[in-house]
C-alpha cells in the first residue's frame, strides 16, 4: 500500500531519520547560545561588538585584537603583581629619627687573658698528683708538661709531642674537666685593678662575673644569662620579651660606658691559647651565649700599655608581626617565639645548639667551652682524638640554600655543618665596634699625684697594665622597621586596578561570568532537553499508524470532482 508523501507516516519516517541530540550536544548548543548572550549583556566593554551581526568585519577584527592585547597586558601585570607579592613580600624602611641609645641595652663584655693556665694554680694541681700512687713515676717538672697538654682543650690543634691525652686523662684521675679548667684559669681578682661605670667608680667583682665563654672561663660584664646550662626544655623557659627592658643601659657622652684597668702579669703565665701577650676582649649580645661560629660575637686583642677605645654602634630592627603570616622560607627570619627547636628563639642559641648536637651525635659528649645540657658528659682529655676529628667540619656552616656555590670547597669539610632550622631573629639589636689604640707610658703615669687623676684611677699602679674605655659612638642608635610590601586587600586592590583601566573588569564582572554560566546555562541546559522530550515520538506510532490507515482505500481527486459535477445536474434538475 502507498502512502501520499505528506501523509503521517511518512512524518514520522523522516523523524526517524533525524537522530535526537545528545547530551554533549545539548550543553554545546547551550553554551554557545549562553556564550553569545554574556557578550551581548556584558558589563566589559568590547565583547558585545564582536556577536553584533550589524558590526562590520573589519571592525571585529579590531576589536579582537584590542581585546585580546588588553587581556595579555593585564594577565603579565597582575602576575608581576603576584610575584612582587609572593617573592619579594618584606620590605625594611628606615626610621630617620632613629632611637636613642639610653634605650638600648648595652653589649656583654668579657675580658680574658690569653693567658688560659695560672703557673701557680698548675704547679699546686702538680703537687697534688704526683702523690697518687698512680703517678710515683713522674716527677714535678714531668707533671707539669703533662698538664701543659690541657691546652688542647682549648685549642685542639695543639700537640703535646711528650705525652698523649690518654696519659693525662689516666694521670688525671677521676676528674670534672670543668671544675679543673676554672680553677686553673687566673682569676678575676687578678685581672681586673680598678673600674668605673657610667662615671661612677665601681669595684671590678660587682661589676663583672667568672662565667664560661668559648674562650673558657673569662670575666663578663653585662652577661645576662642565669645560667650555664642551656637548652633545658623547649615548652618552659625563664627567658622572655621582657628581658630586653632590664639590663645595664650607658648613654652617648665621652666619659659614658665601661672603664676598666686590667693588668697582664706575665710572671703567672703557663699556657697561652692565642701566641700573644695580653688579653681578649669580647662583645657579643647580653642574652647570646659568646661563641665566635654561631654569630654575635666580636674580639680585639689588648696589647700591654695601652688604652685602647672601643666606639659602639648599634642598629635596632623590630619586625611588624604582620610578616608572621608569610612562610618562613620567603620573609628568612624567625620571631623569639615561633620555634619549636627553642623555648627562647635567637639566631645565635640556634646555630650554637645545632652545633653541640653535631659533636654530641658524633663524640658522645659537648666540649667544656659550650654551655652544658642535663644528663650529657662533657668531653674530656679521652675524647680530644674525635673532637679533632670533627671540629673543623662543627664550626664550618653550610648555607642555607638549594645550591652551595663550590667556591666554598665544603667538600674538603665532608659538607659542613647544615642547620636548615636555624634563621636569623626578625627583631633584633646588632652591634659594630671601632677600635682604637694609644700607647701609654707607665713610669710616667704612676708618677701623677691622685689629686690630678679621675677618681676611679686613684691608687692604682699603671705598671703591667692597660686601659680599656668602652662608650657609645653615636648618641642614637639606627632603627629599621621591617613589613610586609602589600597586605592581602593591597594585593586585590592592585590587581582589581590593573584589570579595570586596561579591560573594565571588575568585582561585578565575576559575578556577571559565574551567573551567565552557572544559573543560566544550567536553565538554557535543561530548556533544551525538555524540548527534545516534547517532539520525541512514542514507539508505538509506526503500529497505529498503520492500523488506521488500511481502513481506507486512497482518494483520488477526479473522483472528488465527479462527484460534484453530478451534484450540480441535480440542481438543476430540481429547478426545472
Amino acid at each position: 500500500m502507498e502512502y501520499p508523501s505528506n501523509s503521517p507516516y511518512y512524518a514520522y519516517r523522516r523523524h526517524q531519520r533525524k537522530k535526537e541530540p545528545t547530551n554533549f550536544e545539548i550543553v554545546k548548543g547551550s553554551l554557545k547560545t549562553i556564550s553569545k548572550e554574556y557578550c551581548t549583556e556584558s558589563s566589559i566593554c568590547g565583547l558585545k561588538h564582536l556577536v553584533d551581526e550589524n558590526t562590520p568585519y573589519i571592525e571585529r577584527i579590531i576589536w579582537k585584537i584590542t581585546l585580546i592585547g588588553a587581556l595579555a597586558g593585564s594577565v603579565t601585570l597582575v602576575w608581576m603583581t603576584f610575584v612582587k607579592y609572593y617573592w619579594a613580600p618584606l620590605v625594611t624602611t628606615q626610621l630617620p629619627e632613629g632611637v636613642s641609645v639610653n634605650k638600648i641595652i648595652f653589649p656583654a663584655v668579657g675580658i680574658c687573658s690569653n693567658n688560659r693556665i695560672s703557673k701557680r694554680a698548675v704547679e699546686e694541681v702538680a703537687k697534688k698528683l704526683i702523690q697518687e700512687e698512680r703517678n710515683k713515676k713522674y716527677t714535678e717538672k714531668q707533671m707539669l708538661s703533662m698538664l701543659f697538654g690541657l691546652g688542647q682543650l682549648y685549642d685542639l690543634a695543639m700537640e703535646n709531642q711528650d705525652y698523649t691525652p690518654l696519659q693525662l686523662h689516666e694521670a688525671l684521675g677521676h676528674y670534672d674537666v670543668n671544675a679543673l679548667l676554672r680553677n686553673l684559669t687566673p682569676r678575676c681578682e687578678d685581672l681586673l685593678v680598678a673600674c668605673a661605670w657610667n662615671e661612677v667608680p665601681m669595684k671590678c667583682m660587682e661589676l663583672f662575673d667568672f662565667r664560661l665563654t668559648m674562650n673558657g672561663y673569662c670575666c663578663t660584664f653585662n652577661y645576662l644569662r642565669h645560667s650555664d646550662i642551656f637548652f633545658k626544655d623547649t615548652v618552659n623557659s625563664t627567658r622572655s620579651i621582657n628581658m630586653y627592658q632590664y639590663g645595664n643601659k650607658s648613654s652617648f657622652d665621652f666619659d659614658q660606658g665601661l672603664k676598666v684597668l686590667v693588668r697582664l702579669n706575665e710572671s703567672d703565665d703557663f699556657y697561652y691559647n692565642i701566641p700573644l701577650q695580653g688579653a681578649q676582649l669580647q662583645f657579643s649580645d647580653a642574652y647570646d651565649f659568646p661563641d665566635s661560629p654561631s654569630g654575635s660575637f666580636a674580639m680585639q686583642i689588648i696589647n700591654p700599655n695601652v688604652q685602647m677605645s672601643v666606639l659602639v654602634t648599634a642598629s635596632f630592627t623590630e619586625a611588624s608581626r604582620d610578616i608572621q603570616h608569610v612562610p618562613v622560607k620567603l620573609r628568612q627570619c624567625l620571631f623569639y617565639d615561633e620555634s619549636p627547636y627553642l623555648p627562647f628563639y635567637t639566631h645565635s642559641d640556634c646555630m650554637l645548639k645545632c652545633r653541640m648536637l653535631f659533636i654530641l651525635e658524633n663524640c658522645n659528649c659537648t666540649p667544656f667551652n659550650m654551655p652544658k645540657m642535663r644528663q650529657v658528659r662533657t668531653c674530656d682529655m679521652q675524647d680530644v682524638s674525635c673532637l679533632r676529628m670533627y671540629h673543623i667540619q662543627s664550626i664550618t656552616v653550610r648555607p642555607n640554600v638549594d645550591v652551595v656555590p663550590p667556591e666554598l670547597e665544603l667538600d674538603k669539610v665532608a659538607g659542613g655543618l647544615h642547620c636548615p632550622m636555624c634563621y636569623p631573629t626578625c627583631s633584633k639589636t646588632a652591634y659594630s665596634y671601632y677600635f682604637d689604640n694609644v700607647n701609654i707610658f707607665p713610669e710616667s703615669l704612676n708618677s701623677v699625684p691622685d689629686s690630678e687623676r679621675d677618681d676611679w684611677l686613684q691608687g692604682a699602679n699603671y705598671t703591667g697594665t692597660s686601659i680599656v674605655h668602652v662608650k657609645y659612638g653615636r648618641e642614637v642608635a639606627d632603627c629599621y622597621g621591617q613589613n610586609v610590601i602589600m597586605k592581602w586587600f593591597d594585593l586585590i586592590s592592585n590587581i582589581g586596578s590593573t584589570c579595570g583601566f586596561l579591560t573594565g573588569f571588575s568585582f561585578v564582572s565575576v559575578l556577571e561570568f559565574i551567573y551567565f554560566f552557572t544559573v543560566k546555562l544550567f536553565r538554557e541546559v535543561e530548556s533544551r532537553r525538555k524540548k527534545t522530550r516534547v517532539v520525541s515520538f512514542d514507539k508505538r506510532t509506526p503500529a497505529q499508524f498503520e492500523r488506521n490507515i488500511s481502513r481506507y482505500r486512497p482518494i483520488y481527486w477526479n473522483e472528488l470532482r465527479a462527484s460534484t459535477v453530478q451534484s450540480n445536474k441535480d440542481k438543476d434538475f430540481g429547478h426545472m
